[in-house]
């Protein structure tokens, strides 16, 4: 089951039990997720955990207009080992990250989890754009993506990476195609482009 999905799904589920369903206020300024310094310009809105059930631990989900809409994923320190998300699906196979990855490799990574992310079958999500970047001394990478689902409409995102101490922090912006991706582009990619490790 895609994420889409997921989302879609959650009223039924939390009719079930006490779950916060509360979106906190992200400020603009400095905010820290794990050890990655952020400086969003505008507010945006952190998702509770149950809304995210794709996210790392540690990880940070914010939206402008909604989870289908738009929004910024931030992964912190993800190990050698690991995977991009946390899909608890038996029959769900992620890649891993290794810390000696190429940068085109890192685009790979990324491609081939957001198909897994999306569901498998249901979206074909090709990668353009690979370039360097340096995040404040860190060096890393900056790409994009567009996914073509079947059953939603279309994607397109902005990806930040860098691999520090062995861990790969990554930012991602995935917004829907053409109004929404426009609309929040400029403002996620001052998130993405000027996160520093702290």
């Amino acid at each position: 089951m895609n994420t889409l999905k997921h989302v879609v799904l959650l009223p039924a589920i939390l009719l079930s039990g006490c779950v916060s369903m509360n979106f906190l206020a992200v400020a603009p300024g400095a905010v820290a997720v794990g050890d990655i310094a952020l400086s969003p310009s505008t507010t945006w809105n952190e998702a509770p955990a149950v809304m995210r059930p794709y996210s790392r631990r540690g990880a940070e989900v914010w939206t402008r207009d909604g989870l289908l809409l738009d929004r910024v994923m931030i992964i912190p320190g993800v190990p050698d080992g690991e995977t991009l998300f946390d899909i608890q699906d038996p029959g769900t196979a992620l890649p891993t990250f290794r810390p000696d990855m190429l940068p085109n490799e890192l685009e790979e990574f990324t491609e081939s989890s957001l198909v897994t992310l999306f569901g498998e079958g249901n979206v074909a999500v090709n990668t353009s754009g690979l370039r360097p970047h340096r995040f404040g001394e860190t060096p890393g990478v900056l790409f994009n993506f567009d996914a073509s689902l079947v059953d939603s409409p279309d994607y397109k995102g902005l990806v930040g990476a860098f691999i520090a101490n062995g861990l790969l922090y990554m930012m991602l912006y995935v917004a829907a195609e053409p109004y929404y991706y426009d609309k929040h582009l400029g403002e996620a990619s001052v998130i993405i482009e000027t996160a520093t490790l702290m």
